[in-house]
């Protein structure tokens, strides 16, 4: 990467992570000014919302919107600069219509990212307000959250040796004279104050986006340039640091066609290899290098890729600890996830499992507890034979576990099951084993890697009965207006429009929304079996409405897969969460505890099962039937959808457990 495109990506990143602080103060004191630095009801949360977004949009985005209009001008420029160095036609060095008209349309989709994240923590801050106001969380916990999810450890403290270090890490991050006292004023920061230490935060995401959008600006550009030039040479450029990528490392000044460029990356993988364009992502997130078009130079050989001798560690876990925290799913989704052989995937999942069954937290390692559990199971994948897909599929999700499990201070998951049983259960609990039954796994890994299938013919039937039935009803509604106008029985024209027009145009236009919809997706051709009905029921709504499960929440088969891997993480939580021998077991001799054993399921205590017992009327509060069995599956349920950040409709008292969790009040 050119010092120039390195200079501008840290001056914009520095630039958003200033303005975070001011959006900091601003969102902290638009919350003091309208609640006198009480607890906040639910009134005050939902009308905070307006003034949260304008601070977001007055600092975050106005700075995003600022930096790209002023300075992106300047990417376009070094483009041209390098244009202007081969030896091409003239009419390739200069900038065109077609190049402006290009240069705003990549503006105006970098703009879209910005407002993306700028959306995501929106809510996120939104509802960290709301979710404070049900649980009666103090003001100052609620405060010190906010402030995490914008700074993350960076954030204000009062602690005044924290505000140093966190000045001083600002003020010369971007130093390559002071590298070294940065690193160690980080390293404190994050091991003598930062037990809380935030990973999700806007800070984050706003430096990431920072640095990738000017590089990506510059390739989607310069590649844009390249073909209109017929240029199809490439040389890989840029600086390597310390923890350059592999594949970065082994690229550096190599000459490929695009063809070359693409079949490496269409065949080969690498740790941080990120979706997308191998010309836009390059090597993965925050990647330092560019493909830099080339003429008159001879091409090289595609590098091998390297063979994997070990297992590589598992993708780190965000360092978020926060229990009031949904998970970071973004990363995994049916289009990202690597489908590895079933040696590799079984291989990277033994890892994993095999350090958690070293974990002293299980109380059992020589005998099983749970039912249809052995110690056979413990370390490794076991059972009924699970396949590459279904294996790359949980392989993807065990940071998400890791994430959960260190959120409540329970040991990791410490098997992978197999069943084959087509009727008994999609998935169980037991023992930190989790039981995948193989046709639940086919389902939910039926997609992954961008394979959708065309449409079937039976669904394809079911597409179109959908849209019959919306056509009918919107004939009916528009009907029964025209009679509503023709007859009017009001005396009050506006009053009219405030109550029966206004309510029933709006029902015609939701229709026409989804008939839109599904016309647009039947036209195009490419249907995918991907297409799920999702349940619309919200809390307050009729009961007789409710979804049977969580599940079908959910509009794809790998959340619907997601979904139930959540729940049964959840009862992972409550079998595990502060489990401990009984007294009677503690106060055994040592002969006694060699005769008897390790201790059995009567043997210990399981504080979160016990203060599950005391949660009433779980059926009304459930947000599903299946979670209205008792309490362990209303709490799962409950914890499935939090989560996967659909706080929205989780039952008051569960936020009120994950609060006395919090508050270490469950013993």
């Amino acid at each position: 990467m050119s010092r120039i495109l390195e200079k501008l990506a840290d001056q914009h990143e520095e630039r958003l992570l200033n303005v975070l602080y001011n959006l900091e103060n601003d969102v902290v004191k638009e919350v003091t000014k309208a609640t006198k630095g009480q607890l906040v009801s639910q009134r005050l949360a939902i009308q905070l919302q307006p003034q949260i977004r304008k601070a977001i949009q007055d600092n975050f985005l106005n700075e995003a919107d600022l930096i790209i209009n002023e300075e992106y001008n300047k990417i376009a420029k070094e483009v041209l600069d390098s244009f202007g160095e081969l030896k091409i036609p003239k009419k390739f060095k200069s900038l065109t219509e077609v190049d402006l008209q290009t240069i705003n349309a990549l503006k105006y989709q970098t703009f879209s990212g910005f407002e993306d994240i700028a959306e995501r923590f929106l809510k996120v801050i939104n509802d960290e307000v709301y979710q404070s106001a049900i649980a009666g969380r103090p003001f100052e916990d609620m405060v010190s959250n906010i402030r995490s999810h914008i700074n993350g450890v960076y954030k204000q403290s009062n602690n005044r040796e924290i505000n140093e270090l966190v000045d001083f890490i600002n003020e010369n991050k971007f130093d390559n004279a002071k590298k070294t006292q940065v690193e160690d004023a980080i390293r404190k920061l994050h091991t003598q104050y930062a037990s809380d230490r935030a990973g999700n935060n806007l800070r984050k995401y706003a430096g990431q986006i920072a640095h990738d959008s000017v590089m990506q600006f510059h390739g989607q550009f310069t590649v844009a340039k390249a073909k209109e030039a017929g240029i199809d040479k490439f040389t890989y450029t840029g600086t390597l640091v310390r923890d350059s990528r592999k594949f970065c490392v082994n690229m550096l000044n190599r000459i490929l066609t695009e063809e070359q460029i693409r079949e490496i990356w269409n065949n080969q993988s690498w740790a941080g290899k990120s979706t997308g364009d191998p010309f836009i992502v390059r090597g993965g997130y925050r990647c330092r290098h560019t493909w830099i078009p080339t003429i008159d130079e001879e091409v090289d050989e595609i590098p091998e890729e390297e063979e994997i001798e070990e297992a590589p560690p598992p993708p780190p876990v965000v360092e978020e600890t926060d229990i009031f925290t949904p998970i970071n799913r973004e990363g995994v989704t049916e289009e990202t996830i690597q489908i590895l052989s079933t040696n590799e995937a079984t291989k990277r999942l033994n890892k994993i499992l095999g350090d958690a069954s070293k974990d002293d937290r299980y109380l059992n390692k020589k005998k099983a507890v749970y039912r249809n559990r052995a110690v056979s199971d413990f370390g490794k994948v076991s059972g009924s034979k699970l396949s590459d897909r279904h294996l790359s599929m949980v392989l993807a999700l065990m940071p998400e576990a890791q994430e959960l499990c260190k959120k409540f201070n329970v040991p990791m998951i410490r098997g992978i099951k197999g069943s084959s049983n087509t009727t008994k259960f999609n998935a169980s609990m037991g023992d930190g084993v989790m039981a995948i039954a193989q046709i639940f796994a086919r389902m939910g890994s039926r997609n992954i890697g961008g394979s959708l299938k065309e449409i079937s013919d039976k669904n394809k039937k079911q597409f179109e009965t959908q849209v019959e039935l919306l056509e009918k009803d919107i004939k009916k509604r528009q009907d029964n207006l025209k009679d509503l106008l023709g007859g009017r029985k009001y005396n009050d024209i506006n009053e009219f429009e405030k109550t029966v027009f206004d309510s029933q145009s709006k029902a015609i236009l939701t229709q026409n929304t989804k008939l839109m919809e599904l016309r647009q997706q039947l036209s195009s051709g490419s249907l995918s079996e991907n297409y799920l009905g999702t349940s619309k029921w919200k809390r307050g709504d009729d009961l007789t409405k409710r979804p049977r499960s969580i599940k079908e929440f959910e509009s794809n088969y790998l959340d619907r897969f997601r979904a139930t891997f959540y729940h049964e993480m959840g009862h992972h939580i409550h079998q595990m969460y502060k489990r401990r021998p009984t007294l009677d077991y503690q106060r055994r001799t040592p002969e006694q505890k060699a005769l008897f054993g390790e201790p059995e399921f009567l043997d210990t205590v399981v504080p979160l099962e016990d203060r599950l017992k005391k949660v009433q009327d779980i059926n009304i509060h459930s947000p599903s039937n299946y979670g209205a069995t008792n309490e362990k599956e209303w709490f799962v349920e409950n914890f499935s959808l939090y989560y996967r950040g659909k706080e929205e409709l989780v039952a008051p008292e569960f936020l009120q457990i994950l609060q006395e969790i919090k508050d270490d009040k469950i013993l």
